[in-house]
């Protein structure tokens, strides 16, 4: 039975935030994702917690983790449930000519979407698993990650009022390269964060190295920079 949020108890509550907070943090919401409680009808005291969590490409996955599992036993079923998913597995379940006229996909860019999902679940299954590993500070965090995907191109096809047909989708992806697009978008950011950075916010000086520098200032040494610094204003004084 779907419960709704104002009767979860406040260990259901805590969990699911837990779960909302990893599911942004991960970025596992591109539109498809879900996150409840649900309790069986004949033991009201079972509850479960079950999520639909989604990569770039809406490939899912489905974890449900009992309602008293810690973030330990969380961060483990959501990682498994990454390395459990089969693209080939996904493709068979999900083909038809159907399926295939409704999303406008050929199979070979259904399913190399499929595996760059697989790939994308498999980073996230580590970051989960290894939450202590992710490099904060350390200039390695993504910032922002921008994903190009056929649905862009068929709006633009539509804003430019071409028909988003087979043909002129096929006459897309024949021109526009990934790794071109990848390279020209990266270009463009660098031109964006230029126009982003108000010189006047940043220092020159580490405030770290600032404070080791007086701290090891010898007044009496000539080399030392602010001895040098200082030479006329001691001049002054001795004139």
């Amino acid at each position: 039975m779907l419960m709704e949020p104002d009767e979860y108890t406040s260990q259901e509550r805590a969990l699911t935030d837990k779960a909302k907070e990893l599911i942004e943090q991960h970025e596992l919401d591109w539109g498809n994702g879900e996150c409840f409680i649900q309790r069986d009808a004949g033991r009201s005291e079972r509850s479960e917690l079950y999520m639909t969590l989604e990569a770039p490409n809406h490939a899912t996955v489905t974890v449900t983790v009992p309602a008293e599992a810690d973030e330990k036993g969380l961060r483990r079923a959501m990682a498994d449930g990454f390395l459990d998913f089969d693209p080939d597995e996904e493709f068979d379940e999900c083909w038809s000519r159907e399926f295939a006229a409704r999303n406008g996909f050929t199979p070979s860019g259904f399913l190399s979407g499929l595996q760059e999902d697989k790939a994308y679940f498999g980073l996230r299954s580590e970051a989960l698993l290894h939450p202590g590993q992710s490099n904060a500070g350390q200039g390695n965090e993504t910032i922002a990650e921008i994903r190009w995907t056929e649905e862009d191109l068929r709006h633009w096809l539509k804003d430019h009022d071409w028909p988003d047909n087979n043909e002129n989708m096929d006459a897309m992806r024949d021109m526009i390269s990934a790794r071109e697009l990848r390279d020209r978008s990266i270009e463009e950011g660098w031109e964006i964060i230029d126009a982003m950075v108000d010189d006047g916010r940043l220092a020159r000086k580490d405030e770290g190295e600032e404070a080791e520098t007086s701290e090891t200032y010898d007044p009496a040494n000539p080399a030392d920079p602010l001895s040098i610094a200082d030479t006329s204003a001691s001049a002054a004084a001795t004139r």
